[in-house]
């Protein structure tokens, strides 16, 4: 799924939870020949099909333990483990591998001018308080009707783009509602992997120009983390 940007507007590793026991793998179903603990194995099935882990998933210190091998086996699928351990979140990306047989599984998508410039929005708020990163959906709302030219009488519409931006970042796991509350939502560290200093950069120049009507320089939108394969 790729979203059209020309339809849019103008800490300590030893305290992250317990450790896995190296003792004999138990079986964790009829036929499982697997030589790896069963939370390894989970941990290897969520790299593989969620969009990221992150320091409150049971995962996170099995891919502390365990980085080498989860690289590996990562590998062996053409997958790339990366892991950022200042703001806490692992996750796979696909890897250049030139051969002719080799096989995508995760495939990219490309966000909207709109999103993007949510996602900019979101960075700055992540890197500025990291241990508090929530965000009002009235926030986001605001911020981004910065945007709206002058000349733009259908604010209907003009909302109905922005509630689609903030439910693409929803989908790629790089916001998501607090329980019990869907005006309110956690932004995941990963979001300083979305975006680049360049690309950081170059939204914050077009955004500005956008903002004050003049000729916005040309920036693409950002690239979310690879959708899982079905």
């Amino acid at each position: 799924m790729r979203l059209d940007p020309d339809t849019v507007f103008t800490g300590d590793d030893d305290n992250v939870g317990s450790r896995v026991n190296d003792d004999a793998p138990a079986e964790r179903f009829y036929g499982d020949t697997s030589e790896l603990p069963p939370e390894l194995c989970w941990t290897l099935q969520e790299l593989v099909t969620a969009p990221h882990i992150t320091e409150k998933s049971r995962s996170w210190p099995v891919v502390l333990q365990y980085e080498q091998p989860l690289r590996s086996r990562l590998s062996e699928l053409g997958l790339i483990l990366e892991i950022n351990r200042e703001f806490r979140y692992a996750f796979t990306r696909q890897a250049e591998d030139p051969s002719p047989r080799s096989r995508t599984l995760l495939r990219a998508k490309t966000l909207s001018l709109a999103a993007s410039a949510l996602a900019l929005y979101l960075y700055r708020l992540y890197v500025v308080s990291p241990d508090d990163p929530i965000v009002d959906r009235a926030d986001m709302v605001e911020h981004l009707l910065a945007y709206r030219p002058s000349d733009d009488t259908d604010e209907v519409r003009f909302r109905d783009k922005i509630t689609a931006a903030i439910r693409s970042l929803d989908e790629a796991s790089i916001i998501k509602p607090i329980k019990g509350n869907n005006d309110r939502f956690t932004i995941y560290g990963v979001i300083t992997a979305i975006l680049t200093a360049d690309q950081v950069a170059a939204l914050e120049a077009r955004y500005r120009a956008i903002a004050t009507g003049e000729s916005a320089p040309s920036a693409g939108g950002a690239s979310a983390q690879e959708e899982r394969s079905e």
